[in-house]
């Protein structure tokens, strides 16, 4: 026989654990067949059986119809099963010749039409002329083609095997297992229904892993279900108040779901009266409580994958827009406010501008009032007046030259004193109108500028937004599917693909006592699922959730060092920094160092370099970061408030380093084994409303080192720290940060201290 021969048998090239599979397959369809089959409504209809032969797909028809078959033959009602029979055949028949046309064949609609008019032409033979009957046949018929069509959507939803079930889907699938367990109904141990223990069981079980939507909707079902066998023994309202209570107390554990349901049985029954049937009801809740509560872990999970709602994935486009055109109107709207207080500020300073001239006019009228030399002085002499009162106020500025002028009105005017006096009064009053003046301009500056700042940032949100962060459905789908091979069932999963072109996803868990989340098993199925290779997530637990987030593995990392000291002994340090990831792969050093030493300039530093931090963590860019921080700190005292800023952004995918630097000391690079310097011409923050970073970019390599530093390092130099950059060989970031700052100390002379800190970064290729 030639190597390269094709099988002759079909199933040559499936596993053994395939076979078996599909054998076990055929062995489940052809029992659940049987028990539909003997599914009967009030003991007189058997339409369940089609139904069940109708949904299912074709590798598995034979297996359905010799069950049904055997169980239509063996539990004929009447005579009449013969009649079930012929539907049967018309049935499978008309499945037969439709398959090629998959459309078609498929369709839960046709699936169900079909087999209404198979069981109505099949009745038709059977009627006697009574009224009665043609009603049943009709209801038998109808129920038969219904049952089709929610077998038939159950079986599609269960094979596409997706990350969850619609709520169609599951209405579907719990209304097809409370049809199957009317034919169990029939079956007892010792008087007890086999069929309303797995009623109770399967309740439990839709709870657990559907949530509440589930548990109340099989309740229903089951209550439904048992309506229709005829049998009124009360019992109907248990299921459904025991689905509902089931579902709500679902996320306490299984021990509060059996006792919740158990209560509703009991709630019911005594309600009801107490008679033969309550504690045969109340046993049969125990013993499915009893089966659900000892039922294995991993076979929960395996039966609970069916009845999981699919979780929803964020990518409503609509509401995208929506919020751009949002954003954008509040960017507008905080810009025109920002340009209109500045057109009004103007116009109201050319009003409430205090006036030298009217201080004058004050100053006669206090003086002069009733002199006879009024006229003199402030008509024909008005000159050599104004000059002596502007003497006077050079006294009041510390300046004491007299003029000529001053000295001549004191000659001659008798209420001299009274004018000083005067003078005194109303030109206190001016100055101090000149500084209110001056602050409120210097406010509404800020408060404009910080306006502006506000308003560039929901502008650049509103572009982030647009055009650098598009949603990724199929990885969305990927991720909740994996997580569901996990038992971990998703509520909510969203994943995009930021403008780098890096994936990064979250998704929201609904918190269980039996949850567990292990990291790495999290991180291997969902790289595995996406085909991209992701870091360990982020757990975070918020509320009665907890949200899984996944980013992209890196292809550097960054090995951190920080070390400080302060200038004086037991003294806080005015220098202070921050250092994160943004989740989007890029590692941020941030540095500032507070004017001064102490606690004044540590207030002014911290203040900087968190806000800064909270900024970029949001998503702002640099720029608009930087002029909320100088409004902020222009405005955040009287006094003179002012901190330096150096940042460093470490792109860990591609090496990129990018420096910010306002005011801050030269940033030193080691790159391929030789330093560089970075420095900055830009001022710190705070001193003026107008400021800006001084930039650059350059692209490191693996073991290639940055350093951010404060004043105090730099206090003789550079040089010897280059020296030192190029002779470190091996070790770690921190003890290169210490070694470089207590250097730094020695170095510093008596009569020059400053806070010392030195941060370090050195890039690594991640494992």
């Amino acid at each position: 026989m030639r190597e390269n021969a094709k099988p002759i048998i079909g199933t040559a090239n499936l596993s053994k654990s395939d076979i078996s599979t599909a054998i076990l397959k055929n062995i489940l369809v052809l029992i659940l067949g049987f028990v539909s089959a003997k599914a009967s409504v009030k003991g007189l209809m058997l339409p369940f059986g089609l139904s069940f032969l109708a949904g299912m797909t074709r590798p598995l028809y034979s297996s359905a119809a010799m069950g049904v078959f055997a169980g239509y033959f063996f539990t004929a009602i009447g005579g009449n099963g013969f009649r079930y029979i012929a539907a049967l055949f018309a049935i499978l028949a008309i499945k037969l010749i439709t398959s090629p046309y998959k459309k078609i064949s498929g369709n839960p609609i046709f699936l169900g039409g079909i087999t209404f008019l198979s069981s109505s032409i099949t009745n038709v033979l059977s009627l006697s002329g009574d009224t009665a009957d043609i009603i049943m046949f009709l209801c038998e018929s109808f129920l038969s083609g219904a049952g089709a069509y929610f077998v038939a959507v159950s079986i599609k939803a269960i094979e596409r095997k997706t990350i969850g079930l619609s709520a169609d889907e599951m209405a579907s699938l719990l209304i097809t297992v409370s049809i199957l367990l009317i034919g169990l109904d029939k079956i007892k141990v010792y008087g007890v229904s086999v069929g309303k223990i797995s009623g109770v069981f399967f309740i439990l079980v839709a709870s657990k892993y559907g949530g509440t939507l589930s548990g109340a909707i099989s309740g229903i079902g089951i209550s439904f279900a048992s309506a229709l066998t005829g049998k009124y023994d009360a019992s109907f309202f248990s299921y459904s108040l025991g689905g509902l209570t089931s579902g709500i107390f679902s996320p306490l554990g299984r021990y509060a779901q059996s006792a919740a349901v158990i209560v509703s049985f009991i709630i019911d029954k005594a309600l009801s009266g107490f008679d033969t049937s309550f504690f045969k009801s109340i046993a049969e809740a125990i013993i499915g409580c009893i089966f659900f509560i000892i039922m294995p872990k991993n076979i929960g999970a395996y039966i609970g994958k069916m009845f999981s709602l699919s979780p929803k994935l964020s990518e409503n486009k609509g509401i995208k827009q929506n919020m751009n055109i949002r954003l954008n109107m509040a960017a507008e709207a905080l810009s025109e406010i920002s340009e209109t207080t500045e057109k009004v500020s103007r116009e109201l300073s050319k009003i409430n501008t205090p006036d030298f001239g009217h201080i004058l006019t004050k100053i006669e009228d206090d003086t002069c009032k009733g002199c006879s030399n009024r006229t003199v002085c402030w008509e024909s002499r008005r000159n050599s007046t104004v000059n002596a009162i502007m003497d006077i106020t050079k006294s009041l500025k510390g300046i004491a030259d007299i003029n000529s002028d001053a000295t001549d009105l004191k000659g001659r005017c008798i209420r001299y004193p009274k004018l000083c006096e005067s003078t005194v009064k109303r030109y206190t009053e001016y100055s101090s109108a000149l500084a209110s003046e001056s602050r409120i301009e210097e406010v509404r500056n800020v408060v404009c500028n910080q306006f502006y700042g506000i308003s560039e940032m929901l502008m650049q949100l509103s572009k982030d937004f647009e055009d650098e962060e598009k949603f990724n459905t199929p990885v969305a789908i990927n991720v909740a599917s994996a997580l569901k091979n996990l038992e971990i069932h998703c509520e909510e999963t969203s994943a995009n693909t930021d403008k780098y072109g890096r994936v990064s996803v979250t998704a929201k868990v609904k918190k269980t006592p039996d949850l567990v989340l292990n990291k790495k098993e999290i991180m291997k199925a969902c790289s595995l699922a996406c085909e991209t290779e992701f870091d360990i997530p982020l757990i975070t637990n918020s509320g009665n959730s907890v949200y899984i987030s996944l980013s992209e593995h890196a292809n550097f990392k960054a090995d951190f060092g920080i070390e400080q000291i302060s200038a004086k002994e037991d003294s806080i340090s005015g220098d202070a920094y921050s250092c994160f990831n943004d989740g989007k792969g890029h590692f941020i050093m941030i540095l500032s160092d507070g004017m001064g030493t102490g606690g004044r300039a540590a207030v002014d530093g911290a203040m900087a370099s968190g806000l800064m931090a909270e900024l970029i963590k949001a998503g702002f860019s640099y720029d608009c970061s930087l002029k909320l921080l100088n409004s902020s700190m222009l405005f955040k005292s009287s006094d003179e408030s002012l901190a330096t800023l150096d940042i460093a952004n470490i792109d860990l995918f591609t090496g990129d380093v990018r420096l910010y630097k306002a005011g801050a000391a030269p940033t030193l690079i080691k790159r391929s084994g030789s330093c560089g310097k970075a420095e900055s011409n830009s001022l710190p923050i705070g001193i003026l409303n107008s400021v800006s970073f001084d930039t650059a970019k350059i692209r490191l390599k693996n073991e290639d080192i940055v350093v951010l530093m404060s004043d105090g390092v730099t206090s003789e130099g550079t040089d010897w720290i280059k020296a030192e950059l190029e002779s470190f060989k091996d070790g770690s970031a921190q003890n290169l940060a210490s070694h470089l700052c207590n250097c730094a100390k020695r170095r510093q002379r008596a009569e020059f201290t400053d806070d010392i800190t030195v941060m370090t970064a050195i890039i690594k290729k991640a494992v």
